[in-house]
């Protein structure tokens, strides 16, 4: 990394620290209204922090498993270019391979209204491993958009092969919420869904999503706008996204956390998953040469009863 990057950096009163996380370095910003960090290892956004609010953003004290492809429960990770497991080799990290590599920051600075800029970029010509299991190349960037009202995020991913290139993609955020039985998402009513935990059943939503408990849900034509609220904080995340077309619930209940060796058993209870996603019978495909871009944007709010 170069010395103008890391002077630019530190003008956002950001720095570069070593981390835990695979042993690989992170970006903390420290601003008058929020804090953030960014885990380069998989291009994770992992914390939000409004000033004097919680964290907008779940993160396990769970390491997860050991090696490349070991998961940890935390931030938003990057799913792509496959979502869920691999239809072709069942050995395959699930959740595609953006979320297992490291990526490098690009450029800091800020947008003409003040907000702070990050960009990071993967680029699979420097990865050889990615090479090997995905014969495609491609270069994806985040760009982190970041203010006291919240962040923005904005995926894209390029397709420098001469194949058209097959692609089902989340932003699988682990949002954090007060307690998961009174938590409520809005903004699905009457929106189709898969239920993955009821071998593919389809159902219609009626109403608010609560509580926010076992289950993982492909809402399929989703709208761009959804809200959880969080009696419990006192306020409500406003996720609006663009370029997917399902959104995706996940949370897995009482009994599977307990099974799961990459999360502590009572994590289940502090977050919910809402992802922005192209997933199921969203999937698509980027002609050569062609740029795909997911957009995720969250707001907080006060929760004001009515």
């Amino acid at each position: 990394m170069n010395g103008r990057l890391i002077q630019e950096l530190e003008e956002l009163g950001g720095e570069i620290r070593p981390s835990s996380f695979r042993k690989c370095d992170q970006i903390i910003i420290e601003q008058p209204g929020f804090s953030a960090s960014i885990a380069l290892w998989g291009g994770h956004l992992e914390s939000f922090i409004p000033a004097g609010q919680e964290d907008l953003l779940f993160q396990s004290a769970n390491q997860g498993g050991e090696g490349r492809f070991g998961r940890r429960h935390f931030g938003v990770p990057v799913c792509w270019p496959w979502f869920g497991a691999n239809y072709v080799h069942d050995d395959y990290p699930a959740h595609g391979l953006a979320r297992y590599f490291r990526w490098e920051l690009i450029e800091a600075g800020r947008f003409k209204n003040g907000d702070v800029k990050i960009v990071i970029r993967l680029a699979s010509e420097n990865h050889p491993l990615i090479e090997e299991m995905w014969p495609f190349a491609f270069e994806l960037r985040q760009v982190f958009r970041f203010s006291s009202k919240g962040f923005r995020i904005n995926f894209s991913a390029a397709n420098l092969s001469d194949k058209a290139m097959p692609v089902s993609e989340a932003l699988h955020t682990y949002f954090n919420i007060s307690d998961n039985q009174t938590a409520e998402v809005h903004g699905l009513d009457k929106v189709t869904y898969v239920d993955k935990f009821d071998n593919g059943s389809r159902y219609l939503q009626q109403g608010a999503v609560t509580p926010c408990d076992y289950m993982d849900r492909v809402y399929v034509s989703a709208p761009d706008v959804c809200e959880i609220h969080d009696p419990g904080l006192q306020r409500k995340l406003v996720i609006s996204t663009e370029g997917s077309h399902s959104t995706v619930l996940w949370n897995p209940g009482a009994d599977l956390a307990k099974q799961r060796v990459d999360m502590e058993d009572e994590d289940y209870r502090r977050f919910v998953c809402v992802e922005a996603a192209n997933a199921l019978t969203d999937e698509y495909d980027i002609p050569p040469g062609g740029i795909h871009q997911l957009k995720l944007k969250v707001r907080h709010k006060p929760l004001v009863s009515e």
